[in-house]
């Protein structure tokens, strides 16, 4: 029957099996809306199923790195039954975005509801004014 199926699929769907085969599914993860305004940006990054403290922030050499853990705390041997599938993801996560020479201090974060909100003040530029050696 599984044979019968495959000949009813679009010969595109094919090309796409290997992203398909990614533990989130068809789903992208951390689906992220980047708003610009004066001050700076902010992001606003979809993570449906954690909980705050599921979620990290760090910088790092001007990338800013969002990683979340997911853990499976069912137990097998559940005396209310047995899974036939899972099709749930438990696991880490991690999405980096370059934000430019800013400092995790002036970096802030809030989560609510499954979304996390980073708002990045623009990269402070160097001004550098011209110099001259003093002479001796």
């Amino acid at each position: 029957m599984l044979s019968l199926l495959k000949k009813d699929r679009d010969f595109f769907d094919s090309l796409f099996d290997e992203l398909r085969a990614t533990p989130f599914g068809n789903d992208v993860s951390m689906r992220t809306d980047i708003k610009e305004n004066d001050q700076g940006y902010e992001l606003a990054i979809e993570m449906p199923g954690f909980d705050k403290q599921d979620v990290k922030v760090s910088l790092n050499d001007g990338y800013l790195l969002v990683e979340a853990e997911r853990k499976n705390e069912t137990n097998q041997n559940d005396p209310k039954g047995k899974f036939i599938k899972r099709e749930r993801y438990y696991g880490v996560m991690r999405r980096s975005f370059y934000v430019g020479d800013v400092h995790l201090e002036d970096i802030k974060g809030s989560f609510d509801k499954g979304v996390l909100t980073i708002v990045i003040p623009r990269e402070s530029k160097k001004i550098e004014t011209k110099k001259y050696l003093e002479l001796e």
